[in-house]
């Protein structure tokens, strides 16, 4: 009976180092990295104007630093509100909240074949600090369940991006074709519309 107590004690532990270890990075419950049916939170678009990318360091660049706080200011201007502005990776970041919802607006450079591009996407935003963790973690990007305040901010910011002067070729697709690199059947917006016909 002796030697199975240890082994007892060492199974007890183990359960609850994994317990611990899900409490810590918990996924979030009810999203997923598809975007609800009519809605697309993706826009690709350009834009070469050499003032966006004035403060990017040679050796580090933080590119879009000047486009993304143009756009923060935008949404800012029509009563949302922006907290958490950073850095992620190369792109620019924050957190938008709309009501009493909350949304992560993340804006990057991508570089293709034959053109480089803005991409930008509204993601879900994690509440807890086990949500936080389990997507940096995991690099998980997930799409925010559909709601009245996520269809007024995709509009908002499709409104933004047609209204800039400098920015073109703007095109909306579904996140989880642009995860799986799908970008043949964008749309001219974010709520329903008929598809632009395009290869991507």
């Amino acid at each position: 009976m002796e030697p199975l107590l240890p082994m007892l004690l060492t199974l007890a532990a183990m359960g609850a180092v994994v317990l611990g270890f899900r409490m810590m990075l918990r996924r979030p419950r009810g999203v997923s990295s598809e975007d609800p049916p009519g809605v697309r939170t993706v826009a690709i678009f350009a834009g070469d104007d050499p003032e966006f990318f004035r403060d990017d360091r040679p050796a580090k660049p933080y590119i879009g630093i000047r486009l993304f706080q143009m756009l923060c200011d935008g949404l800012a201007a029509c009563g949302f509100g922006i907290e958490r502005r950073r850095h992620v990776q190369n792109a620019q970041g924050a957190d938008c909240v709309v009501g009493d919802r909350r949304f992560t607006v993340v804006l990057e450079r991508v570089e293709e074949e034959l053109a480089k591009r803005w991409v930008l996407g509204v993601d879900f935003c994690p509440r807890s600090g086990a949500e936080r963790r389990h997507l940096a973690l995991t690099h998980q990007v997930f799409s925010p369940p559909d709601s009245p305040e996520l269809r007024q901010l995709l509009s908002a910011i499709d409104g933004w991006l047609k209204r800039h002067r400098t920015l073109s070729q703007i095109a909306w697709h579904r996140k989880q074709d642009w995860l799986a690199e799908r970008t043949t059947e964008p749309t001219p917006g974010p709520i329903g519309g008929e598809e632009l016909g395009v290869g991507g």
